[in-house]
């Protein structure tokens, strides 16, 4: 979220006024002339790309393989570059020349808990520090690679997707982000787009944008009664949940009747997803290649052989969806030794057994954060692609006490909300109106000095938005015992209650400082 700042005098109580107006990051950027437009979902592992052009229906671009989604890996190795599925193949041989899992970094200093955690999972990497902005940089050798030129660089080959799809110049987008992105993380992935010569219309929640998506393909059942629905969504590095509303609703300026889709509750778990049970599948086969003492090398000490462990435990992942059991195998893992291991789903369970206790958490946060009780919501609808993971499905539906639906494309239904709602802020199309309001999920507040009566100094807060206020919307506070200019900072507020103990994932709690 960002904020933009208006101070005027109010000549009925020669005091100040502030108008704050609460919007999505670059939200309404000043458009150019382009004929089409693409959304991103750069997600931790995969990234699709969304385009639409004149007399074109909205699809997904294709990458180089003819394939709907590319992996966000990017390597580099002896002056060349590559990317998606080369670069995981150089990133086995190499890995510390290939980079994945990136927009976790987006924004974080260096003493962020995430980037501690980036560590322990992929320890071959060296990680330093921005001297000027304390942020996370890649070094190679003598090559430095910060996050934001990475992204960029993998924005830059999606927009070569979308012009190839098009045919045509592609100069703005709509970027999809997790809702519990802060101000950091948000402006750092605009710099990146900034970067890619990318003119970013918005930057959209993962679940409005699916909403979005879901909505516009039944928007004939929607009417003037709301009707409540709850998306999950369990990811890579997250999972999350939200509680929307669809309703018919009459804008109060042109008299009109539009759809209207509100975020009306939100909860997450920002460290909860497949990665982390990909990982502790890799650890646990390491244990096991060490236990056969086919060589003295521990494995764990290999770079190469834990990025082949990684590789093939997300296969076996994959794998164990479908099947109960399942033979790991792996032709010279280390010191020419091969490696086969029979995994069983039980096995695999049972490695994230505590993981599993979290998946219905952010279901219970996102209802009580709505208000709403789980017998008024129609349906509870997966996407994210390790929703796919039958003990996940298991959970839910006995948490919930009814069958999920599973009528979304869990892959691309964010890809395609953004790009409809690329089409409706860009010059050159006409879509059919359909009204997003979305949820503050961080408590903003404005923080001053006030002269009290005896002449001392005191530190008002006063709250702008609270959680989960609607956005976007447009609030006024009048500073009335200051009539000489004065100073003011706009910081997130009450975030104990909202993150509890992971307030510093979030980053610096100030968002604007004006004079």
């Amino acid at each position: 979220m960002g904020t933009r700042h208006r101070m005027c005098t109010d000549g009925h109580t020669g005091g100040m006024v502030l108008l704050v107006t609460l919007s999505v990051l670059a939200l309404f950027a000043t458009v150019a002339n382009s004929a089409a437009v693409m959304s991103v979902d750069l997600g931790s592992e995969w990234m699709k790309v969304g385009v639409v052009s004149p007399g074109v229906p909205m699809e997904i671009a294709l990458n180089k393989e003819s394939k709907r989604k590319t992996p966000s890996t990017i390597a580099f190795r002896n002056g060349d570059r590559v990317f998606g599925e080369d670069a995981q193949t150089l990133g086995v041989r190499f890995p510390s020349n290939s980079f994945g899992y990136l927009v976790d970094l987006l924004g974080k200093t260096i003493d962020n808990p995430m980037v501690d955690m980036y560590r322990k999972r992929f320890p071959y990497y060296d990680i330093v520090e921005d001297p000027v902005r304390h942020t996370v940089v890649f070094r190679v050798g003598e090559e430095r690679y910060t996050i934001e030129e990475l992204i960029a660089q993998l924005l830059q080959v999606a927009k070569s997707y979308a012009e190839d799809s098009t045919g045509q110049p592609i100069t703005e987008c709509v970027l999809i982000v997790p809702g519990f992105y802060g101000q950091a993380e948000r402006t750092a992935l605009v710099s990146a787009a900034r970067l890619a010569n990318l003119k970013v219309l918005q930057l959209i929640n993962d679940y409005t944008a699916v909403a979005l998506n879901y909505g516009i393909f039944r928007r004939k059942e929607i009417n003037e009664t709301a009707q409540y629905f709850l998306f999950y969504d369990m990811g890579a590095y997250k999972t999350s949940a939200a509680v929307v509303s669809y309703q018919l609703a009459k804008d109060k300026a042109t008299r009109e009747t539009h759809p209207v889709v509100q975020v009306l509750g939100v909860g997450f778990d920002r460290t909860l997803g497949g990665l982390e049970m990909q990982v502790r599948l890799r650890d646990y086969l390491g244990q096991e290649f060490n236990k056969l003492g086919k060589t003295k090398t521990d494995v764990f000490t290999n770079p190469r052989a834990m990025a082949k462990l990684f590789k093939e435990a997300g296969r076996l992942k994959n794998v164990l969806s479908a099947n109960t059991e399942h033979y790991a195998q792996i032709e010279g893992l280390l010191d020419e030794q091969d490696f086969r291991l029979l995994v069983t789903r039980e096995q695999f369970e049972g490695l994230c057994k505590d993981l599993y206790e979290r998946v219905t958490a952010p279901l219970d946060k996102a209802l009580a954060a709505s208000g709403l009780a789980l017998d008024v919501i129609n349906q509870v609808v997966l996407f994210g692609g390790n929703t796919r993971v039958p003990k996940v499905q298991d959970i839910l539906r006995a948490h919930i006490g009814q069958e999920l639906a599973k009528n979304l494309n869990a892959d691309e239904a964010a890809c395609m909300g953004a790009v409809y709602r690329a089409a409706d802020l860009a010059t050159g199309f006409k879509v059919k109106k359909f009204i997003t309001k979305d949820a503050v999920l961080f408590p903003i507040q404005v923080v001053f000095d006030r002269e009290a009566e005896n002449g001392t100094m005191r530190q008002v807060r006063r709250t702008l938005f609270g959680a989960m206020n609607s956005y976007p919307q447009k609030k006024v506070i009048t500073f009335n015992k200051h009539t000489d200019d004065f100073e003011f900072t706009v910081q997130y507020a009450e975030l104990e209650s909202v993150l509890r103990d992971e307030t510093r994932t979030l980053g610096s709690l100030d968002l604007a400082r004006v004079n």
